[in-house]
């Protein structure tokens, strides 16, 4: 009897030993969303007079805050950290933070609509991020997600006209020219659309796209161009 008194008084001692440890494991990490508002405040307040390493410093403190008491996937972080990369972006210093900027676009994409202020920022950053590192295969898809959400409405016409000029260049610099083919062609008939059919408005990318056809050695479609604007020039 006394021998089994022992032994319960061990198992509920390691029990109590176990559940304390929990406990200690789970505690707060010591931050509340008070005391992290008021850091971001102080961070928002450093953007606003551009005193960007300051905003950094603040800025850090608050997503390490944010990310300790809510995780990566929860919105809060999400948000803190796309503003924290805008200020390392405004101070000239997003190439430091590559793996975060590339982060906040997975997260903001897979937590947020195209549309929403998160989505957008991220995606913007990231795009600009992989442009400098002149990573241009990469950057492409970036460009077709924003063509993709356009609407028909007026602005978002002139947005897609924005696109197919970045589209193109891409096209263009990674040698896929029966990609950039059809994107000039794309782009020229909207361009005349949205901005008449006076030849000077045109010019460019009239030109792009004849240097285009050259290039793959389609002299017909180049000479049909040239002919139909009253061109003279040879491939």
């Amino acid at each position: 009897m006394t021998r089994r008194l022992i032994q319960l008084s061990f198992l509920i001692i390691f029990l109590f030993s176990q559940t304390m440890t929990h406990i200690a494991f789970a505690e707060p990490t010591g931050w509340t969303e008070e005391e992290i508002g008021k850091v971001a405040v102080r961070a928002n307040k450093a953007a606003t007079r551009k005193k960007w390493s300051r905003a950094i410093r603040y800025g850090e403190q608050v997503l390490s805050a944010s990310e300790a008491l809510y995780g990566q996937n929860h919105r809060s972080y999400i948000n803190r950290l796309k503003t924290l990369n805008r200020h390392y972006d405004k101070s000239g210093h997003l190439a430091k933070i590559p793996e975060r900027v590339k982060l906040a676009y997975e997260l903001s994409k897979k937590h947020y609509k195209a549309g929403h202020v998160a989505a957008r920022v991220s995606h913007l950053l990231y795009y600009k991020l992989l442009v400098s590192q002149k990573n241009y295969e990469a950057a492409t898809p970036l460009v077709l997600e924003n063509i993709a959400i356009l609407t028909d409405s007026q602005d978002d016409r002139f947005k897609k006209l924005h696109y197919l000029g970045q589209l193109h260049g891409l096209y263009g610099i990674t040698n896929q020219l029966a990609m950039q083919e059809e994107t000039l062609e794309m782009h020229l008939a909207l361009n005349q659309r949205l901005m008449g059919s006076a030849l000077e408005d045109s010019i460019s990318i009239i030109m792009n796209l004849g240097k285009t056809y050259c290039l793959q050695s389609k002299k017909l479609a180049f000479n049909t161009l040239m002919q139909t604007y009253a061109l003279k020039y040879k491939c």
